[in-house]
């Protein structure tokens, strides 16, 4: 097993090259074509390294892709990884990929496109010192996770079911730790109606749609309890038109997270019974949870007490904790597939204008990766 730290140090520079290759193509969820042409650099290193590469089609988001090892023998690990990153085309020409101390910068760098590098060399280094499994290998790049996995959950699903392992190649912890838990996700919309009329000649007959969506906010953002891990976020809202009218629309978006399965359906039931403060206004509430939360319970603890000791056969000493965001790992959780998130690389500020990747984490990662593939 030290065979594949020694070699994976050897690679830096390649695996350095290829994550700038990656960040270099922009691929926001809803930019087909950047996460089309992330998905032909992916598919072509999977078939250099001898998978059977299948694209499952997308009309508007990008295609996904399964790249298969050694079908059809033995209980299959599957790896999930996505492609969509959150940065609108031209963030890169505001924010270019630079090395600075270490560190490259870039959108999308730490979430995920240097899991990329680290699953891609991984299978590279079981090729070089001769520890390939002999077990089937699935590895799973989808195009939405960063909206809601809609047009890829079924994928998810379908490669996990008879799956003896999960690995889920979100970045790791800031201190290298695996992620044993996640929060379930949702998205909810309200929509109030009011009544239309002139600001000034009849202010007193119009019902303003933007105060009783302000009463609404004040609402939502009041339903979080931290010790509970709940959470409610209103993170837009939308309304009126000129300003010499009443306005009879507005709308806001929830962003809602849960630790606990439990929890899930109180979220849902409380945002479906928002009710109107204002006489004469309405309210319409859509939306769901479309994650459920992955809870560190005993099977997770096994799991990563497994991933623990292959990690120490190759001088690696890992823990584990929770992560507020959502993922992937919510649906493979469910099905009651083994699965631990955060295979990924270290980095910080995933979403943010200093998303970085620690380089020399890179080959470490990528050690874990493989040994767990070949020890599993």
């Amino acid at each position: 097993m030290q065979d594949l730290m020694a070699y994976l140090q050897t690679q830096l520079p390649g695996m350095t090259a290829l994550l700038s290759d990656l960040v270099n193509i922009e691929s926001h969820t809803d930019d087909k074509a950047g996460v089309d042409a992330v998905g032909r650099v992916i598919a072509a290193i999977l078939r250099d390294l001898g998978a059977h590469v299948h694209i499952d089609r997308q009309a508007e988001a990008g295609d996904h892709l399964v790249g298969v090892f050694n079908a059809g023998s033995g209980s299959p690990i599957s790896l999930y990884l996505h492609m969509d990153t959150v940065y609108p085309a031209g963030t890169l020409a505001q924010r270019p990929v630079r090395v600075v101390d270490g560190r490259l910068y870039g959108p999308g760098a730490n979430d995920m496109k240097a899991s990329h590098v680290v699953a891609l060399y991984a299978l590279r280094a079981l090729r070089a010192t001769g520890l390939w499994p002999t077990r089937e290998m699935r590895l799973v790049f989808t195009s939405d996770e960063e909206t809601g996995s809609h047009t890829s959950r079924k994928l998810i699903e379908d490669t996990a079911r008879d799956a003896a392992l999960a690995m889920v190649m979100e970045p790791a912890l800031p201190d290298g730790g695996l992620k044993s838990s996640r929060k379930g996700t949702g998205l909810f919309k309200v929509v109030a109606r009011g009544k239309a009329s002139h600001a000034g000649a009849a202010h007193a007959l119009g019902v303003n749609a933007i105060q009783e969506i302000a009463h609404q906010v004040l609402k939502v953002q009041a339903l979080t309890d931290y010790q509970r891990g709940v959470t409610f976020s209103v993170g837009a809202i939308r309304g009126g038109g000129v300003t010499n009218v009443v306005p009879d629309y507005a709308e806001l978006e929830v962003d809602t997270r849960v630790s606990r399965a439990e929890d899930a359906e109180w979220v849902r039931s409380v945002m479906m019974g928002l009710t109107p403060v204002l006489a004469g206004s309405s309210l319409e509430v859509t939306g769901e949870l479309n994650r459920p939360p992955m809870e560190c319970d005993a099977e997770r603890i096994a799991t990563f007490d497994r991933v623990r000791e292959i990690g120490r056969a190759i001088g690696l000493e890992l823990t584990h904790g929770p992560s507020g965001g959502g993922s992937d790992a919510s649906f493979t959780a469910a099905l009651g597939v083994p699965t631990l998130d955060g295979f990924g690389a270290v980095g910080d500020g995933a979403h943010a204008l200093h998303e970085h990747v620690v380089l020399s984490s890179l080959p470490e990662r990528a050690a874990l990766c493989a040994a767990v593939l070949s020890a599993w």
